[in-house]
């Protein structure tokens, strides 16, 4: 069962958590939240993120998808070790229940953005294992 004392519950949101606000139906994330979701960009690079970030609706997270390819198909999962959106445990624990192959690197929530050589490998090893 879940606490529900608030200084309980803040202590397991990561750290982005606190740096977003939900309006209009989406969830924006503010200036100061470019620092946790793409912190190991240069600053320009940051900034660029926040602007032209799209606000993904509110109500995303509380649905499943119907049909995951992943149920059926094999699956490549990269882990962001310094990700400081989606903790990088519960990275781990989706890439297990997935079964997929899976690799870590030193980013934060974008790699495909800060380590763009290494995601492009893990395609590459997806494309020639599928």
């Amino acid at each position: 069962m879940a606490c529900e004392r608030p200084e309980h519950r803040a202590r397991s949101l990561p750290r982005a958590a606190w740096h977003h606000e939900v309006a209009d139906g989406r969830i924006w994330m503010l200036p100061s939240g470019a620092t946790y979701f793409c912190g190991d960009l240069p600053e320009d690079e940051q900034k660029l993120v926040w602007a032209t970030a799209y606000p993904p609706a509110a109500g995303l997270f509380a649905r499943n998808a119907p049909g995951v390819a992943w149920k059926t198909k094999p699956s490549w999962y990269i882990v962001a070790n310094h990700d400081q959106a989606v903790h990088p445990e519960l990275e781990r624990a989706a890439a297990k229940r997935m079964g997929a192959t899976t690799y870590d690197i030193d980013s934060s929530h974008v790699p495909m953005m800060s380590q763009p050589g290494f995601v492009l490998d893990v395609i590459r090893a997806a494309a020639a294992g599928a």
